[in-house]
């Protein structure tokens, strides 16, 4: 029995290997110090707004970027602010309810145009897709008057309502990508086991879709969080503020504490931040875990 025995690679393949791979290292450097570089461009602002939030406003007003000083003032006089607290409670209900029925609102309508073959459903994709493209400032005067019809004026149901709308279009899009993706054989399989078109539902198509729905939860909810044009128009007493308006009070005519905005940027950014961590944990971990169990 014959055994063939390759000849060693020769010097000059081995040079050509070698200077490969020494371009494949510093093109990989380029592109991680290039990312890391795209990063603090956008993450120095923010920075600069949290350190800047515990600095006197006489440090702040050096132009230094490292402070001199540190104080809780900031934090101290925000604190004493009479309409923060309800302000902060009314943006939590707010957002938090109209994400939440907005994300059910959408699984639903999305599962029945991914699933279903009616009349209408192309004209209805195409209405959901138009409502996303008309910016919410030309449905402002509409939704003013519809609202003061309905007295849900100065009303947190009123501003709930507004905000569930703006949410609902683009979460049916996402969804309905989401359900097309989702083999129909899976459903028929529960169907054959006994299951009901609502089990299907609940127990196969609904767990595949959490990271999409943790997704669209999160859009609705920084969507109402942050709003401003919209809460002002129909929110008028302090009692029904959120926390947008809030700080608008913080703005005196003639002058204000710089680091006592930079505090209440922090305050309003923390649940945002800690949303998208929840959401970040949860579509790594279902994405690694795969769709069927």
């Amino acid at each position: 029995m014959s055994v063939s025995i390759s000849a060693p690679p020769s010097r000059e393949t081995a040079a050509r290997r070698v200077r490969s791979t020494r371009r494949s290292r510093r093109r990989t450097a380029a592109i991680a110090i290039a990312q890391v570089a795209v990063v603090l461009a956008f993450l120095i602002p923010i920075i600069w707004m949290y350190v800047a939030s515990f600095r006197p406003d006489v440090d702040i007003q050096t132009g230094r970027l490292w402070p001199h000083a540190w104080t809780l003032d900031n934090y101290r006089q925000l604190f004493s602010e009479p309409t923060l607290k309800r302000g902060f409670i009314n943006s939590a209900v707010v957002s938090g309810t109209s994400a939440a029925i907005a994300t059910t609102a959408a699984a639903l309508a999305a599962y029945g145009l991914a699933r279903y073959r009616f009349r209408g459903r192309a004209t209805v994709t195409l209405g959901l897709i138009i409502a996303q493209v008309v910016p919410a400032l030309v449905l402002l005067v509409p939704l003013v008057v519809a609202l003061q019809k309905m007295h849900l004026t100065d009303n947190l149901i009123g501003l709930t309502s507004v905000y569930l709308l703006l949410g609902v279009p683009i979460g049916v899009m996402l969804l309905r990508n989401y359900v097309t993706q989702i083999p129909d054989s899976l459903e028929e399989a529960a169907f054959i086991d006994g299951a009901t078109r609502l089990k299907a539902l609940w127990y196969v198509t609904l767990p595949l879709l959490r990271p999409a729905l943790a997704a669209v939860y999160a859009f609705a909810f920084i969507l109402a969080w942050g709003e401003y044009l919209l809460a002002l128009s129909l929110q008028t007493s302090d009692n029904e503020k959120t926390l947008p308006l809030v700080m608008q009070t913080l703005f005196d005519q003639h002058t204000f504490s710089i680091g006592e905005v930079t505090a209440f940027g922090v305050l309003i950014s923390l649940p945002v931040a800690l949303l998208f961590m929840v959401v970040q944990k949860s579509l790594v971990a279902n994405l690694v875990a795969g769709g069927v169990k």
